[in-house]
């Protein structure tokens, strides 16, 4: 295929997803406030999920989270790109969570965390510990999978063994980690002086958290030592015809993704004009979607599903055992009966098995037929964990076997993860997520610097 012709082909599977996602976003929206409105809060069905995490899933394989080098760069802040769309998100979240809460008669379901310190500060840094072992938050381990890479197979069964882990010492840890310094759940609002209740105090807190989350995506450049002008907004406006491009990162995912879509492969690893203007309706999608699921009543989260895993496998070989686990007994129906256990363990959990089969299947169609970077589950070695550790596929799939035990414990420790926390929880403006955050960058941080070798917010690595 002529290169002209490819690169309009490239273009134009970009433009055509993003628009997609974008309308299914505005309809799992209209969803959300037809159940709360029309439907009495009812909660969404459960297969819905698999739409939601679809749109959600999607963006993020396009800017290819799934690529544990990827991680390690945004984590770092050799390249703020994810970053700065990340405070878009939380910032207009915010905003659009609660300006529809001003609507009579709507009840969103808030997942908002409980903060309680030791479970927050030490989950948060083991979380973020394992982050920089593996390269892989919960909900990208599914994503990885979807793109067909191999190490994401080892990562699950690390995340599944670190959530069981601490179902099992969930009744003897609870005390210290939950109970302790337990001061519920608070919100930038709380520290106000607004409560739930009180709807246009919350919409003005909204005002302000939107105005300096958005102000970080309009103004931060997106690479370490750029200057103001190459940020977003002055290429949004066209106030700024500068742009750069990490050549070297462009070369190897080319390298990495012989076949993948070279408009999206440079469009993502550049800060420009184009870059400003078409990531704005991922964006969007990304963030109506996040805010719809608050909308339909359902839970936000990929952590739980390797808890919920654990617990079916559990009661399966001894349901009298998993029956009686103080941890799976947190989300409902679980007793006994004449001595006999009835219901299994997460009977009440919400879509979260359904949301990442979601997720999953999200990343594999647009790893297949938009950005090509399909891997086909080949033998694989991320780049920089190569430049530190070599090629031996070996040590790899020990780094992310037990990195992704370390994020999986640590998130069950915290009650979430990178969605449940991160995203939906300071989209929520809850002190717990935000808290949360910060020592999941510092886990990352110290394992970044003093295992892999990484350069912290500076260009290139150290030798």
């Amino acid at each position: 295929m002529p290169q002209e012709a490819e690169e309009k082909r490239d273009r134009e599977a970009y433009w055509t997803i993003s628009g997609v996602l974008l309308a299914l976003a505005i309809i799992l929206l209209g969803l959300g406030l037809y159940f709360q409105l029309d439907l009495h809060h009812q909660p969404a069905p459960l297969l819905l999920g698999i739409l939601a995490g679809f749109v959600l899933a999607t963006p993020l394989e396009i800017w290819n989270w799934g690529d544990p080098d990827i991680v390690w760069r945004v984590v770092s802040f050799q390249d703020r790109f994810l970053m700065v769309c990340f405070g878009f998100a939380i910032g207009l979240g915010a905003l659009l969570l609660y300006g529809l809460y001003l609507i009579p008669g709507t009840a969103p379901h808030f997942g908002i965390k409980d903060f309680f310190v030791p479970g927050i500060v030490v989950g948060g840094l083991l979380f973020g510990i394992g982050v920089g072992l593996s390269g892989y938050f919960p909900g990208l381990i599914w994503i990885s999978l979807g793109q067909g890479r191999r190490d994401a197979i080892y990562a699950v069964i690390g995340g599944l063994l670190g959530a069981l882990t601490w179902s099992l010492i969930f009744g003897a840890a609870r005390g210290f980690f939950w109970n302790t310094l337990n001061f519920g759940p608070i919100t930038w609002a709380t520290l106000a002086g607004f409560s739930m209740s009180d709807r246009l105090g919350y919409f003005a807190v909204a005002v302000v958290f939107f105005i300096i989350m958005f102000s970080m995506f309009m103004f931060l450049p997106r690479y370490p030592g750029q200057p103001v002008r190459q940020s977003c907004a002055y290429h949004l406006s066209g106030a700024s015809k500068e742009s750069t491009v990490w050549e070297e990162v462009v070369a190897e995912e080319m390298r990495k993704y012989p076949k993948a879509n070279k408009f999206i492969t440079r469009l993502t690893n550049e800060s420009s004009i184009r870059n400003s203007r078409s990531i704005i309706l991922l964006g969007i999608a990304f963030t109506v979607t996040a805010v719809a699921v608050i909308y339909l009543r359902q839970i936000f989260g990929e952590s739980t599903t390797f808890s919920w895993i654990g617990a079916q496998i559990a009661y399966a070989i001894n349901p009298r055992w998993a029956a009686a686990n103080p941890y799976w007994q947190l989300f409902g129906g679980l007793g006994f009966k004449n001595g006999v256990p009835y219901d299994k363990p997460f009977s009440e959990i919400g879509w979260e098995p359904f949301s990442d089969l979601g997720t999953f299947l999200g990343a594999l169609i647009s790893s297949l037929f938009v950005t090509r970077r399909f891997m086909g589950y080949r033998r694989q070695v991320p780049t920089l964990w190569a430049r530190r550790f070599g090629d031996s596929e070996a040590k790899r799939a020990l780094g992310s076997f037990f990195g992704a035990y370390l994020v999986l414990f640590g998130a069950r420790m915290a009650n979430g993860c990178a969605s449940g926390h991160i995203l939906s929880g300071n989209t929520q403006m809850a002190i717990s997520s935000f808290v949360f955050m910060i020592f999941v960058l510092i886990g990352a941080w110290i394992t970044l610097y003093g295992v892999l070798g990484l350069r912290i917010n500076k260009w290139g690595f150290r030798k």
